[in-house]
């Protein structure tokens, strides 16, 4: 029963665990962005950002961020970082964010340092202040508790 459920050849989705893993390696992307359309068109994805804005994409973090939706935002992330070549991330009406997506988007700024694409968080809630200060993240990801709020 066991080889029936993974004995697939295609091998894409049997990894359920793997994108948390692979976050730190995610700098290498770029080299094989081939290999990312192609893993990008064998998931199902109904958020796929639009192909036509070239300049700069927004993601907006959900409520409640948390490890169950990490994978989602990652593959999400990636794509906008390798189609975009600015990226805003509204954190506006996030109420809880845990470690696992901090660290996220702690490399997800420092991929696209590396690439030379800017990402930013914009308008930050209080709760997603709190946990990236708490965590010692916050000059990382450029929050500042003085200016989240405003607007």
């Amino acid at each position: 029963m066991k080889a029936d459920a993974g004995g697939e050849p295609s091998g894409v989705p049997v990894p359920a665990v793997e994108p948390a893993g692979n976050i730190a390696l995610e700098p290498q992307l770029p080299d094989g962005a081939g290999n990312a359309d192609a893993d990008a068109e064998s998931v199902d994805s109904a958020s796929e950002p639009e192909p036509q804005a070239v300049g700069k994409g927004t993601v907006v973090l959900e409520p409640l961020s948390n490890i169950q939706g990490v994978a989602s935002l990652h593959h999400t992330l990636m794509q906008m970082l390798n189609q975009y070549d600015a990226l805003d991330i509204d954190a506006s009406a996030v109420t809880s964010i845990d470690t696992s997506t901090l660290q996220l988007l702690v490399v997800l700024k420092c991929t696209a340092a590396g690439l030379q694409k800017v990402v930013a968080i914009d308008f930050p809630s209080e709760k997603f202040v709190e946990a990236a200060q708490l965590l010692g993240v916050s000059e990382m990801l450029e929050v500042d508790a003085a200016v989240s709020g405003f607007f």
